[in-house]
């Protein structure tokens, strides 16, 4: 079953990389987490092209909403919008 899980993942990547080019050429993503307090932390860094970074927070925000649906977790969100509105 984990060498399955395994395959289906590295599948799953790769498909993410074919629909991605020409969206990201490069950047960093940082992750600050402490497990036993349930908290983490994502960070965006030298995201190239720089007018990508919107949208690559948006779909991190999209697979954890997703993610947390397939744990049966419920979901509570602030997304900051541009010129300060935001999405509650």
């Amino acid at each position: 079953m984990t060498e399955n899980w395994e395959q289906q993942t590295k599948q799953m990547i790769e498909q993410g990389k074919q629909s991605a080019v020409g969206l990201v050429s490069g950047g960093e993503v940082i992750i600050d987490a402490d497990p036993e307090k349930g908290f983490f932390r994502v960070k965006l860094r030298n995201i190239q092209p720089p007018q990508a970074a919107p949208q690559i927070t948006t779909g991190f925000c999209w697979l954890l909403v997703n993610g947390a649906a397939m744990l049966n977790l419920q979901v509570k969100q602030h997304i900051e919008r541009q010129g300060g509105d935001s999405n509650e």
